[in-house]
């Protein structure tokens, strides 16, 4: 949660559904998408596809989506995607 706190308060988090398809399409090299377990099985299929498509890795978090907006300082947040490289490598060692 520190870690996505970290890019919310440097503005490097992606959400929305346009928002989200952009960033997976984009030619970022480091990408990852954060998924909490309660989001709707619709949101999560058609992120996960899209992430199965390009490549792009993606975590199924063990908290919820209020949980999440709280750590991110929002509301109504869904699925996010982080947009600062290092705070993407962090993470992903987190969970290897």
């Amino acid at each position: 949660m520190s870690y996505m706190g970290f890019a919310a308060k440097a503005k490097k988090i992606v959400y929305g559904k346009q928002g989200l398809r952009n960033y997976i399409r984009s030619f970022q090299k480091k990408k990852l998408i954060l998924i909490p377990k309660d989001v709707g099985s619709r949101v999560k299929l058609d992120v996960i596809k899209h992430c199965q498509i390009f490549d792009v890795p993606y975590i199924e978090l063990y908290c919820s989506k209020s949980t999440l907006a709280k750590a991110l300082g929002k509301q109504n947040i869904s699925v996010i995607g982080i947009t600062d490289e290092n705070i993407v490598e962090g993470i992903l060692k987190m969970f290897q």
